[in-house]
């Protein structure tokens, strides 16, 4: 019978069956990083509206209200 390799998810072809520490994502994590996310976002968002806000405001784009 072959064997994992040292640090492999688990002997069944690499795929994830079982939790364990290399393919567990805690909820924390999860929350963290959605964050993460929509906050990056949301700051892109806001920097874009400021370069639109001020092209607008200088006359720089046509058609901006």
């Amino acid at each position: 019978m072959t064997r994992a390799l040292l640090g492999s998810l688990n002997p069944i072809g690499g795929i994830a069956t079982k939790i364990n520490v290399v393919n567990y994502v805690s909820p924390r994590t999860w929350f963290a990083t959605s964050h993460f996310v929509l906050g990056f976002f949301l700051f892109i968002g806001h920097l874009w509206h400021t370069g639109r806000a001020r092209a607008a405001a200088t006359g720089f784009e046509k058609g901006v209200d």
